[in-house]
């Protein structure tokens, strides 16, 4: 049988209005137990409607085995920008974490692990959301995330607001926007904040961002690259050549963005021969020649790792950077 996608409507206590969404599963006869979640945020246009167009891709790539089956909740965005005002009638925030979550896990069949991922504004919306609650999440993945390169308000030129002529919520697009819930809103300002609870949870990062992209939001991604990187939080980060904010990287970029969430849940298993003969190998002072294979196992990296480890010690006396696992650049 074909996944289902099912539409339904939740109020909340934290949005003015009720949110319509839509839930893909895929085929039930095939899996044996509940599956992990995926929050999939869309961008400027996007709606529930968007997951039904989404269906026969990620049946194509599940029959292909490219990702592993997961359960997909799409919430339609309306105008908001997954905003969090603390003060107003919009808090995305707390309808992710507090409402739609607890909704899809009582509703559908999954288990408790849950990523989030999102395209463009949704992109903003995964990271946004994942900074300000590390511990929910057990990924967070945004391609082509719609991101202005900054710290403050006032940081953003006219470069990196072009795609406010899509409109949106006042209070953060626009020429009045308040500057205070653009920065609290701003994912770069929440990795700042949440930096320990983010490496505490270990959350994964994934940011994909096309070199070419007419809206210019490289800039942004580049920008949270470099702040994940001085804040020594571990990310995966892609810039793709020629892409463009759409077009025909974009399946490509999907796939492979949904096929790294999969690879967490169902990590590549190292080759168990090779390792066991490595083993030996290493043991035997590495007399002879080294088995096929031998420098791609975890033991040959563990050996050299334990090598390098009084280097990095001596090192690390006078810059105490070598402890970090990025440099400070």
């Amino acid at each position: 049988m074909p996944s289902t996608v099912t539409f339904h409507d939740m109020p909340s206590q934290y949005l003015a209005a009720p949110v319509p969404y839509a839930v893909l599963v895929p085929d039930r006869e095939e899996q044996a137990g509940p599956l992990p979640l995926c929050l999939l945020l869309l961008g400027a246009g996007g709606t529930r409607d968007s997951l039904l167009d989404l269906q026969p891709l990620f049946d194509f790539w599940w029959a292909q085995g490219a990702i592993p089956p997961m359960v997909i909740g799409t919430p339609t965005p309306g105008p908001d920008y997954y905003m969090e005002d603390p003060a107003g009638p919009i808090q995305w925030d707390g309808f992710l974490a507090a409402d739609f979550i607890p909704r899809l896990r009582g509703t559908c069949p999954v288990s408790d692990t849950t990523a989030i991922a999102g395209i463009s504004g949704g992109g903003y919306g995964a990271l946004k959301s994942a900074f300000a609650h590390p511990h929910l999440f057990a990924a967070v993945a945004a391609m082509q995330p719609m991101l202005e390169p900054g710290l403050h308000e006032s940081d953003a030129g006219a470069r990196n607001r072009l795609h406010h002529s899509a409109g949106g919520p006042p209070q953060l697009i626009g020429s009045a926007r308040d500057p205070l819930i653009w920065e609290s809103n701003n994912p770069a300002n929440r990795a700042r904040t949440n930096a320990q609870q983010i490496r505490d949870s270990g959350l994964p990062i994934y940011i994909d961002a096309a070199d070419h992209d007419f809206l210019t939001a490289h800039d942004g991604a580049e920008f949270l690259h470099r702040v994940l990187w001085d804040l020594d939080l571990s990310h995966e980060y892609h810039l793709v050549r020629n892409a463009d904010h759409g077009g025909p990287t974009m399946r490509p970029r999907l796939r492979a963005m949904f096929a790294w969430i999969g690879s967490l849940w169902n990590p590549a298993q190292p080759d168990a021969v090779a390792e066991e003969a490595t083993r030996i190998w290493l043991q035997s002072g590495m007399k002879s020649r080294p088995p096929a294979g031998a420098t791609t196992t975890n033991a040959f990296i563990a050996f050299l790792r334990a090598g390098f480890g009084p280097l990095r010690a001596e090192a690390a006396k006078s810059d105490p950077s070598t402890h970090r696992r990025l440099g400070v650049l």
